[in-house]
């Protein structure tokens, strides 16, 4: 902090460039919902549309807050890229006995009227100069990456010559509730289950320990990881003691609140 610190000697800034935010304006605004449609017993896909003329401009991956009754305020991932008609689309998970899941779960309707404020949050798609592009993300978490694999899909420059990985992590089969359209990127997904019963035939375990256990090269990859603040914090330690760069690892941790 050079208003009260001062270098003794010469000192050399590893900066990240952050301009891609410099043109994003957080607002609050109106809107409405559109569609809301279940995608799981416990998670609905909500479709939000604000006022034509309000110019909402975010990055993919940034989130939103939700000003609902009362002015409860609930966090969540903007689950699309940017839409020509200007929807946004939220993916929410039922938290047992929470204020806005018991309206979301039980009340929420068409039209209904909320306020949102955003875009919020710096976890968004970076340059970078390497061979992969490695999402990491439990439950919900997935939102925000489906909403970057947009951005890449009509970008298909950003992903030139690298390989993209998605490691999405549930407990059960029905956790794995959307499937990437994937298209045009050599891309793999990999869905991983924590308790998979004997009819899954696929990945099982921590989704971090999947990646590990794949033994992508890590020196030359880029993390993108969502979900719980548990997943966040082992991923972040394994991966960089095992060769990823610390400034190679973004993430968006999800904390549940009533």
């Amino acid at each position: 902090m050079t208003c009260c610190r001062s270098a003794l000697t010469d000192v050399e800034i590893d900066a990240e460039d952050m301009s891609a935010l410099g043109d994003i304006i957080v607002k609050t605004l109106p809107c409405r919902i559109d569609t809301i449609s279940k995608l799981a017993d416990n998670v609905v896909e909500v479709i939000l549309r604000v006022p034509p003329n309000s110019k909402f401009t975010y990055l993919p991956g940034q989130y939103i807050d939700i000003i609902g009754e009362a002015g409860l305020r609930r966090s969540y991932s903007i689950a699309n890229a940017q839409r020509a008609d200007g929807k946004l689309e939220l993916q929410i998970r039922e938290v047992e006995q929470g204020m806005m899941s018991q309206y979301w779960f039980a009340r929420a309707k068409t039209n209904d009227l909320l306020r949102l404020e955003g875009p919020l949050g710096t976890f968004s798609l970076r340059e970078k100069a390497v061979r992969n592009i490695v999402f990491l993300a439990t439950g919900t978490g997935i939102a925000p990456v489906k909403a970057m694999l947009e951005q890449l899909l009509g970008n298909p420059s950003m992903a030139d010559g690298k390989k993209v990985f998605i490691y999405w992590g549930g407990r059960t089969p029905s956790d794995i509730y959307w499937s990437p359209q994937l298209q045009g990127l050599d891309a793999t997904f990999i869905p991983v289950l924590s308790r998979a019963d004997a009819q899954w035939t696929g990945r099982t375990g921590y989704v971090q320990s999947a990646l590990i256990n794949d033994a992508i090269e890590l020196t030359q990859s880029v993390v993108y990881a969502c979900g719980s603040e548990d997943m966040i914090h082992s991923a972040r330690d394994e991966l960089t003691a095992l060769g990823l760069p610390v400034k190679n690892f973004y993430s968006d941790a999800f904390v549940s609140s009533n």
